[in-house]
């Protein structure tokens, strides 16, 4: 798959520039106009609690910049 002309990314680029923050206030002013709820919270955290699967032994950021190297497109594709 071809990038986009240089000109329509910059234009992408503008766009987020402005749209980005404003996605953003939305976002925030949602989660502070949300109520707390103390039994959402504890259910939440008794997931965790209750986990009994294998130790975590890192981030998983290692795996994730192998999945986005093998879904990186090759440069005889370009």
């Amino acid at each position: 798959m071809k990038p986009p002309p240089e000109d329509i990314q910059r234009q992408l680029a503008q766009r987020w520039k402005t749209t980005g923050p404003a996605l953003e206030r939305i976002r925030t002013g949602a989660l502070r106009g949300m109520p707390y709820d103390w039994v959402a919270v504890d259910e939440l955290l008794q997931l965790g609690e209750g986990y009994d699967g294998p130790a975590r032994v890192g981030s998983g950021m290692v795996e994730m910049q192998r999945y986005f190297s093998k879904a990186r497109p090759s440069s005889s594709d370009q």
